[in-house]
C-alpha cells in the first residue's frame, strides 16, 4: 500500500462496464487508479479523460498484474477469463475486484477463496444489485417486518440484444436474481429446478425458467430471456401482509409496497371442510429512496473492505454459493426439469 494510504488500483478489461469502472474508481478520494489494460490499442480512448496522464497503459494483463505499482486488481473481461486471471492476481498478493461471476465452475471459485484466504487479501465480486438502494430498502422492510411472513419470490430478467457467446443467459442474467434472493432472504436454495430452450441456436440456452426452494418451504422463481423484446428488470416479494415489487426501470417510484392480501376467517365455522378466506384491501406506498449509483456503492464497498477491513457482503463465499445453485440449474436443463439437490 502506498504511504499516502490510498488504494492503488489496476483495471484490466476496457469493454462495456470498463468505462464506467474506471470513472468510478478515478473519482473515490482513496483510490488512485495506476495501470489499465485492453487487449485493443484503440479501447483505451474510451477512458482516456478519465485517468491521469501518468496512468500506465498495456494490453498485457500480466504486465499489470505484477507491476509493484498496484494494489489491487480489477477484472472487468468476459466470464471465461476470470478464473486465470484471478488466480494470477491472487498469486501477485494483490486484493481482487471481479465482475460477476467469479467463474463459471463452482471449485474454481473455491480454488480462489482459499488462495484469497491463505494470502489474507480480499476478494469480491461485482453484484452490483445488491447495492441497489431500493433493492437495500426493500431487504430492510423485509428485516422490519413490514410485508409479514414471506411466500415467495418472482423476477424476470428479459431483453432482446446483448446476447453473450462465452456463457449461457442463466450465468449472465439468472446470477443477479439468484444474489438478490439470497440477499434478501439470509439463506441459499436447497434445491432447484429448471428447464431452458435454444431459439437462437446458441450452444448454452438463451431461455430459462427456474424454480428455486428454500428452507421453511420458501419459494423462488426466475425467468430470463435473451430474446424477450418486453425488457423487464422486475422482482416481486410476496408475504402475509403485504406485496413488494422492485422495478429496475422505474426511475421514479423503483419500489412499490401493496398492503393487500388475504386472511384465514377464523371466525366462521367451515361448512364441510372449506375453509373461507377474507381478502384484505390496503394502501399502495411508494417508499422514499435516496437514489446512490450501485456501481459506485461496490467500489466503495470493496475499498472499505481492502483499507479499512470492513464488511464485504459479495465475497468469493457468497459468489461460490451462487455457482453452485447455478450449476444445479444447468443439470436440472440438462435432466428436463427433473430437481436437483445444492449442496454447500
Amino acid at each position: 500500500m502506498s504511504s499516502l494510504n490510498k488504494l492503488r488500483v489496476g483495471i484490466i478489461g476496457l469493454g462495456h462496464w470498463g468505462p464506467h469502472i474506471v470513472r468510478n474508481f478515478s473519482t473515490d478520494r482513496r483510490c488512485s487508479v495506476r495501470y489499465v489494460c485492453d487487449l485493443l490499442d484503440s479501447t483505451f480512448q474510451r477512458v482516456e479523460n478519465l485517468i491521469r496522464a501518468d496512468c500506465a497503459k498495456t494490453t498485457r494483463a500480466e504486465e499489470l498484474i505484477q507491476s509493484s505499482e498496484v494494489d489491487a486488481v480489477v477484472i472487468a473481461t468476459s466470464a471465461s477469463t476470470h478464473y486465470q486471471l484471478v488466480k494470477q492476481a491472487l498469486q501477485a498478493r494483490k486484493h481482487v475486484f471481479c465482475e460477476k461471476p467469479l467463474t463459471l465452475d463452482w471449485k474454481q471459485d473455491q480454488e480462489l477463496n482459499d488462495l484469497a484466504a491463505h494470502f489474507g487479501l480480499k476478494l469480491m465480486v461485482g453484484y452490483t444489485f445488491l447495492f441497489n438502494s431500493a433493492v437495500r430498502k426493500l431487504k430492510k422492510l423485509i428485516t422490519q417486518d413490514h410485508l409479514g411472513q414471506l411466500y415467495y419470490i418472482t423476477t424476470a430478467r428479459t431483453h432482446m440484444g446483448l446476447v453473450r457467446q462465452d456463457t449461457s443467459v442463466v450465468w449472465d442474467l439468472a446470477t443477479h436474481d439468484v444474489a438478490i434472493m439470497n440477499y434478501l432472504l439470509d439463506s441459499v436454495p436447497e434445491q432447484v429446478s429448471a428447464v431452458g430452450s435454444h431459439p437462437l441456436g446458441l450452444e448454452n440456452p438463451d431461455v430459462a425458467f427456474i424454480h428455486l426452494f428454500y428452507p421453511n418451504e420458501m419459494l423462488g422463481q426466475i425467468q430470463v430471456s435473451w430474446v424477450d423484446a418486453n425488457k423487464e428488470r422486475m422482482v416481486r416479494v410476496i408475504g402475509s401482509k403485504a406485496r413488494a415489487v422492485f422495478n429496475d426501470l422505474d426511475g421514479l417510484e423503483p419500489l412499490r409496497l401493496f398492503k393487500k392480501g388475504i386472511d384465514l376467517d377464523t371466525e366462521t365455522q367451515p361448512d364441510f371442510g372449506e375453509f373461507k378466506f377474507l381478502l384484505r384491501d390496503g394502501d399502495i406506498l411508494s417508499p422514499k429512496i435516496q437514489q446512490h449509483e450501485p456501481l459506485r456503492m461496490i467500489i466503495d464497498s470493496f475499498v472499505c473492505s481492502v483499507l479499512d477491513n470492513a464488511e464485504n457482503i459479495t465475497d468469493g463465499i457468497f459468489a461460490r454459493n451462487i455457482s453452485k445453485s447455478i450449476a444445479a440449474v444447468h443439470r436440472s436443463m440438462s435432466n428436463n426439469g427433473v430437481p436437483e439437490k445444492v449442496e454447500y
